[in-house]
């Protein structure tokens, strides 16, 4: 059977509702768009949905000027990249410390009174630099890869053994694949979609995010999905695995129905 690609997503803002695409640009540091902006602290430390699950009912939209920001209970937010502050300041996504654009004094009072802490917003702006650990790749505000890929028959199987039904928006993917085996990503090493080549790096490891409802932001009471993850796909580290994390080799651009040609294999820890 014919791998393609069944759906894109970029999330602009770090731990926000996603947005589906049509096609995309992919860049070195992934999807254009894709975690360009990330909620911190006011010591700089990210916030995302492990410990503010609301984050997932913020919704974004896009435009050639810049980002309009929608939350239940609030006024609409339009933010213009003309109106971003000059100022970078120190931002931390996990071990990674790097310097951010600080949005707007406006953007933060609204993420704060939303999320009720005391938040900043920063883009992913011409001053910002990153890496993939022990790369040379560089990487946004993203947990640590580019980008994320899972097929809909691995989540399919999961919802075979699941007690209840898990959607693809709780793994929060880049890209999803259909026309394979449940798992085969697993044994993926490099890929090329459209004219881009991927390597795929890393499987990537889930946390309790997994168990916040897209819908409703409330958390499952049984930890599902990871509860039945964790009986099947634990890692010999402890860790619980679910899709692949991939590093784009070059530029280009890809689209819904693309194909996915399998250019290299290796072996899989499960």
């Amino acid at each position: 059977m014919r791998c393609t690609i069944k759906d894109l997503f970029i999330y602009p803002i770090k731990s926000t509702r996603g947005i589906r695409l049509d096609h995309s640009n992919v860049q070195e540091c992934g999807l254009a768009f894709d975690r360009h902006f990330v909620v911190t602290d006011s010591s700089g430390k990210f916030i995302t949905g492990r410990s503010k699950a609301k984050m997932v009912l913020i919704t974004t939209e896009l435009s050639t000027i810049g980002i309009r920001l929608n939350a239940p209970g609030m006024n609409t937010l339009t933010l213009s990249y003309l109106s971003f502050s000059n100022d970078y300041h120190p931002v931390k996504v996990w071990q990674d410390e790097l310097k951010g654009q600080h949005c707007s004094a406006d953007a933060d009072t609204w993420l704060s009174e939303y999320l009720g802490t005391d938040c900043r917003l920063y883009y992913f702006g011409p001053n910002s630099v990153r890496h993939v650990a022990n790369t040379a790749h560089p990487v946004s505000f993203a947990d640590g890869y580019p980008l994320l890929l899972l097929s809909r028959a691995s989540l399919q199987d999961l919802n075979r053994r699941c007690p209840d039904l898990v959607s693809m928006q709780q793994f929060r993917p880049n890209i999803v694949v259909e026309g394979c085996a449940a798992f085969a990503e697993d044994s993926w090493h490099k890929i090329r979609i459209g004219d881009v080549e991927f390597l795929v790096s890393k499987p990537c490891s889930r946390c309790i995010f997994t168990t916040v409802d897209p819908n409703s932001a409330t958390r499952h009471q049984l930890k599902e999905p990871l509860a039945t993850l964790s009986e099947y796909r634990r890692g010999n580290d402890g860790q619980i695995y679910f899709g692949q994390n991939i590093i784009p080799l070059n530029s280009g651009h890809i689209k819904v129905d693309d194909e996915v040609e399998v250019l290299a294999v290796q072996a899989t820890m499960f």
